[in-house]
């Protein structure tokens, strides 16, 4: 399998999937930036590659925000600038907050669909810019969720949020084909990641309701699960995939999803 390109960006980086997404790509040929909100967390997290890796490939830490425009310009620059122009793209940045429609805070609703939806517009526009005019082909992986078909009590603004990254990167894929450019979505279901762990989804009537909804017989998979999924994407592999979305969650799409607001007793207090 070779990838694409040498070079590659990978938003939301400093843990989790996208560090997982970023080990894969360096272990399968390509350097990367590493993208994250957290200054401290990425640097770590490109120490630990770039150990990792002994010198075969290489990982430069960026700290920016992702509905920035301007730090997005300056993300490409400096990956250009340190590997060459990046052929690879993965928009995973994401963000999410629980609680019913009923209660939820009007900013939060903001600060979802900003994060999850309008950071990969952005950064689609400014990548595909790059390479339409450098006359490079190259690949975009949208990491979209579960939620992006199977709804959720407690979780409306990051379920639309990522039902409309699915749709756009339909569009997206439509629009950039005729220069070399694939755009696809990766959609995980339960993963375990810092973030997952912490918000106790990982243990508990969580946990045994992720279970009972999926067929592989595992309550969450593993960032390498994703990883392995979005590397085969942006690979020759998938030379001829462009437009479509790989579920990544153990067959719980089968299933359908539980309430998440009903298994943590998140009922609205109004009236």
């Amino acid at each position: 399998m070779k990838l694409v390109s040498s070079s590659a960006i990978v938003t939301g980086a400093g843990q989790g999937i996208g560090l997982g997404i970023a080990s894969r790509l360096m272990r399968d040929g390509a350097n990367v930036l590493l993208f994250g909100r957290t200054r401290q967390k990425v640097e770590l997290a490109a120490e630990q590659l770039n150990r990792e890796m002994e010198g075969r490939t290489r990982a430069v830490p960026f700290a920016g925000d992702v509905v920035r425009a301007e730090d997005l310009a300056r993300a490409l620059e400096v990956a250009t600038r340190e590997f060459g122009l990046p052929g690879i793209l993965v928009n995973n940045a994401g963000s999410a907050t629980l609680s019913p429609i009923l209660e939820m805070p009007e900013a939060d609703f903001d600060s979802v669909m900003d994060i999850n939806l309008k950071g990969p517009f952005l950064f689609t526009q400014l990548f595909g810019r790059a390479l339409v005019a450098a006359k490079q082909s190259g690949s975009i992986v949208n990491i979209s969720s579960l939620n992006q078909t199977a709804v959720t009590d407690g979780l409306a603004h990051y379920c639309a949020s990522k039902a409309g990254l699915a749709n756009f990167s339909k569009v997206a894929a439509s629009e950039l084909g005729r220069y070399g450019i694939r755009v696809n979505v990766v959609a995980p279901g339960a993963i375990r990641t810092p973030l997952a762990e912490g918000a106790g989804l990982m243990e508990g009537p969580m946990a045994r309701e992720f279970l009972a909804h999926t067929p592989l017989g595992k309550a969450c998979g593993e960032p390498e699960d994703v990883a392995k999924v979005v590397s085969f994407l942006c690979s020759d592999l998938a030379s001829w995939i462009t437009g479509d979305t790989l579920a990544v969650d153990g067959g719980n799409h089968i299933r359908g999803i539980h309430s998440y607001a009903d298994t943590l007793g998140l009922t609205p207090k109004v009236g």
